[in-house]
């Protein structure tokens, strides 16, 4: 058979809301549910987990400049993407792609390389690492979900693994479904009925975060020159982008994996910028275990005749060590228990020719394997892994040696620690250990679980049911929770109802909604004026997929409405109430 010719590297930046579940059917039932709203801002507060999952639909914008990728038909040069410039300009620059690979699981997607809509973050500055080098400019990729409060109290920062990208959850800028999907979304884990939601690719990613495979300011890929760093740094990357956006503190961090060790991170290093932190099958130092598993990993890739020193990216890609790579990760990902459940000793066949895959893990590993390739950067997964080997918040204790207790002193905040029984990757004993340091340095709200999950260290991508309450429980219960939250979303559609119930004009009606949600301002969010409408003209008729549909045409990915632009959609509005709506 003609062997294919060898894959070549096409690395490079990859591209990548909702409302409240009220929908009465008359004035009387408007009162109610709104009302039932605001009553119900006791029972959230006090951390319910069983919420209703309602109807959610995406909301429709997000007016800042957002990059758009082309998806590639091949290998190779592809069409530049347009990148927000720190805000202030946007630029092209001609780069490569990975392309995506074909799967045929409902697994995660966690390293995907067809991605669209993420929006990019420009440290124009040097960027002072913790090892002593230097990054002459840095630019993080961002994605967002949920409106950020008008005193800005009301952020998530979501935080990653080692390969992710920063697309977590569909959006207006990418429809497909993110990694952490089921999480995020009104009612969700992650509820952006109240909560603002950020999420990052990583500094020395390659899902639009500088790293090995961006360019360096000569013009070349960085490859084998880029600077080692620490998890700190990657860290300190996401506060630069918190201060860009004016956020000077956050609701809280959470993180699962890596993106664990860094919420930890967060709240011992920035304590007074977290209010809050969640920490899933992570560790506060990496032990012995996890690093030989990285160490092989590493040298799968390194052993690579096509690695080249990590200077690749105009020849050949190390695509067998990188496919090597994934499969010895796949392996710490999961349990021997849900394979043996799961797998088992089946057969492909009962054919037995030479040495080709004859079981079916073998062929679920080498799937998992070739998923990889030109979906991640090799030089990522060695840079990335790297700072996480040397990862510890050990701080000087009171006899001069290195101690968890002392540097998790400053973590204070309520604390939320998850571990999986089944976890190879991060054994369960390593979240143990943070609970007890947070403890015995006098930590007073720290909450530990432990799961016996057979996904082991994937629990936290795979298992919402068990994962999803406890979150949602700790961000949303007080102290430090989502009361406040509550009653200011309770307040406002308080005053909308207060203010259109003797109306009977539609144009008053809309400026009175209008005023209630703008609170002072020029502008008001278009999913508040989106829900509100729904919410006013039910009682007329209107099905909500028509006021969609209005809302979609003419505001598009608007994300802030004018009055003027609001009242522009009256006609449509109320021709709609006399008409019977087909879907």
């Amino acid at each position: 058979l003609k062997q294919p010719p060898p894959a070549r590297y096409s690395g490079g930046p990859l591209a990548q809301r909702s409302r409240l579940d009220l929908v009465p059917r008359g004035r009387s039932q408007t009162m109610r549910a709104v009302l039932g709203c605001a009553v119900g801002v006791r029972a959230s507060a006090a951390g319910r987990s069983g919420s209703r999952a309602g109807r959610a639909i995406g909301t429709l914008g997000d007016a800042r400049a957002r990059s758009a990728a082309w998806r590639p038909h091949r290998l190779g040069c592809l069409p530049a993407t347009a990148e927000r410039d720190g805000g202030v300009k946007a630029v092209g620059q001609g780069r490569r792609h990975f392309a995506r690979a074909v799967v045929d699981d409902d697994e995660p997607t966690y390293a995907s390389g067809d991605l669209a809509g993420y929006e990019v973050f420009h440290h124009e500055k040097p960027f002072a690492l913790a090892t002593g080098a230097v990054l002459p400019e840095m630019k993080i990729a961002y994605e967002t979900w949920g409106e950020l409060s008008a005193k800005k109290d009301n952020v998530i920062l979501l935080q990653t693994g080692m390969s992710a990208s920063s697309h977590a959850s569909s959006n207006a800028g990418n429809r497909a479904k993110g990694w952490w999907e089921d999480f995020i979304g009104p009612g969700k884990t992650l509820d952006t009925r109240i909560f603002f939601v950020i999420c990052t690719n990583n500094l020395g990613g390659c899902y639009g975060s500088t790293g090995p495979s961006s360019l360096h300011p000569d013009g070349k890929p960085y490859g084998s020159r880029f600077p080692r760093f620490e998890v700190f740094d990657q860290v300190a990357a996401q506060f630069k982008l918190l201060d860009y956006l004016g956020i000077c503190k956050l609701h809280a961090a959470v993180g699962a994996s890596l993106g664990g060790m860094q919420s930890t991170c967060a709240a011992s290093r920035f304590p007074d910028r977290v209010g809050k932190f969640v920490t899933i099958s992570a560790c506060a130092k990496s032990f012995p275990g996890s690093m030989a598993f990285r160490h092989a990993q590493r040298s799968a890739i390194m052993t690579d005749p096509n690695w080249n020193n990590g200077d690749y990216y105009d020849g050949a890609l190390p695509e067998n060590g990188l496919r090597l790579a994934r499969e010895i990760g796949t392996i710490t990902y999961r349990s021997g228990k849900e394979w043996q459940d799961r797998f088992g000793q089946g057969r492909l066949s009962e054919d037995r020719i030479g040495l080709q895959h004859e079981f079916q893990i073998e062929k679920y590993l080498s799937h998992q394997g070739k998923k990889w390739v030109n979906n991640y950067d090799p030089n990522s997964m060695l840079w990335i892994s790297k700072a996480m080997d040397g990862f510890t918040l050990e701080l000087p204790g009171k006899d001069g040696k290195p101690c968890l207790k002392a540097g998790l002193a400053a973590a204070m905040q309520p604390a939320l620690v998850i571990g999986v029984q089944h976890d190879v990757l991060f054994p369960v004993w390593q979240q143990k250990e943070i609970a007890d340091s947070l403890r015995a340095a006098g930590n007073k709200n720290v909450v530990y679980y432990e799961l016996d999950s057979t996904y082991g260290h994937d629990t936290f991508l795979l298992n919402q049911i068990t994962i999803g309450p406890a979150v949602k429980g700790h961000l949303e219960q007080e102290p430090g929770g989502a009361k406040h939250l509550w009653e200011e979303k309770s307040a406002t559609f308080h005053d909308i109802l207060q203010g259109v119930g003797e109306l009977t004009s539609a144009p008053d009606m809309m400026r009175c909604i209008f005023r209630a949600l703008a609170k002072g301002t020029d502008s008001a969010p278009q999913h508040e004026l989106l829900s509100a409408t729904k919410l006013l003209l039910a009682a007329g008729g209107l099905h909500d997929k028509r006021i969609d549909g209005i809302f979609k045409h003419k505001f598009r990915s608007q994300k802030q409405v004018s009055m003027k632009e609001f009242l522009e959609i009256r006609e449509d509005l109320t021709s709609g109430v006399l008409e019977t709506y087909l879907p």
